[in-house]
């Protein structure tokens, strides 16, 4: 995990989408592996449990949620709802949703039915995303519906 880790970093991962990236970089993280500094390589006694680091109100943030559905015939739904209601929210810069892919690894993490990736600009963007009413109508309406909700918050 180690060597891989070394050989990943910020400009290999440039010919991916923003999102597809945010999702690589989650499934590293969610598997214990240290978030990588901009030179790719990792630095000396890292800890993935190190204290994290606090936003300032001009750094970007992308917002991760990882959903388990009681019932996986909701997906539709969900998305459905998601793509109503986060378009209409301002300070959301971009969004996207996606399903997890099976391809024969055993180890990543594939425990959820919708992936939610949501990117604001600014801290002061995602703190009133979180107070606004389509989201919070979109949490409700969608808490009760899922088994979980996993969330990640990174900034740059």
């Amino acid at each position: 995990m180690r060597k891989l880790l070394r050989l990943i970093s910020r400009e290999s991962l440039s010919f991916l989408c923003p999102s597809t990236a945010l999702f690589f970089a989650a499934a590293l993280i969610s598997c214990g592996a240290p978030a990588l500094p901009p030179s790719g390589t990792l630095p000396p006694n890292t800890s993935a449990s190190q204290a994290r680091a606090s936003a300032t109100s001009g750094q970007a943030i992308q917002h991760l949620v990882l959903i388990k559905l009681k019932d996986t015939n909701d997906r539709a739904a969900l998305e459905k709802d998601c793509n109503e209601k986060l378009s209409s929210i301002p300070g959301v810069v971009g969004f996207s949703l996606a399903r997890p892919i099976d391809i024969g690894r055993k180890n990543v993490d594939g425990d959820y039915d919708v992936a939610v990736s949501v990117e604001f600009a600014s801290t002061d963007a995602y703190k009133a995303y979180l107070v606004h009413p389509d989201h919070l109508a979109l949490v409700n309406a969608w808490k009760e519906k899922s088994k979980t909700m996993r969330i990640y918050d990174f900034g740059n």
